[in-house]
């Protein structure tokens, strides 16, 4: 029996480690910030997040008043993503769309918002028709939510086989007479 309790938490201590390096990326910030008014239209766009994204499938969109005014393609660099904006960027609201590929290889994609009242091109921002940002979205990986319902539920399976194993070998000893 005293073999069983230790290979019950061995079993735990190998089925808990792999969940906290499961975790997707998250996004942690954002320049401009989500929600800010800027004065100035940023040459860039950056993303910063919690792991180095692949370069793989990046993708950034910056909408604002004349539309799409990304630049060239994304960069990444460490945990950074860049987005360079092209010089005719107006003054305005704009709208920041991101997918990239987690370390894991999950996509991790979102939105936020900011305003420049000032654009690159020197123009200024119309006048303010609501707030902007508050719409943002965390960066989830597509297809939905965690995979710790998963990993608990093999966890469960497995520890009731190996109890079933268990009793089935205990059963099956030959007694001393």
């Amino acid at each position: 029996m005293r073999r069983f309790v230790v290979l019950l938490l061995a079993l735990g201590a190998v089925v808990g480690m792999p969940l906290s390096a499961s975790a997707h990326d998250v996004l942690e910030s954002t320049n401009p910030a989500d929600g800010a008014t800027v004065e100035r239209m940023p040459a860039a766009v950056v993303l910063t997040f919690s792991e180095d994204p692949l370069p793989l499938g990046t993708q950034l969109l910056v909408r604002g008043p004349g539309g799409d005014v990304a630049e060239g393609k994304p960069t990444v660099s460490g945990r950074e993503v860049r987005q360079a904006v092209s010089s005719s960027a107006p003054g305005g609201d704009y709208t920041v769309t991101y997918r990239v590929t987690s370390d894991d290889g999950h996509p991790v994609s979102g939105t936020f918002a900011f305003r420049a009242t000032t654009g690159l091109d020197g123009s200024a921002a119309p006048a303010a028709t609501g707030p902007v940002g508050g719409s943002a979205s965390a960066a989830q990986p597509d297809g939905g939510g965690s995979s710790l319902p998963v990993v608990v539920g093999l966890a469960v399976v497995l520890v009731v086989v190996l109890v079933a194993v268990g009793l089935l070998l205990r059963r099956r000893r030959p007694t001393s007479a």
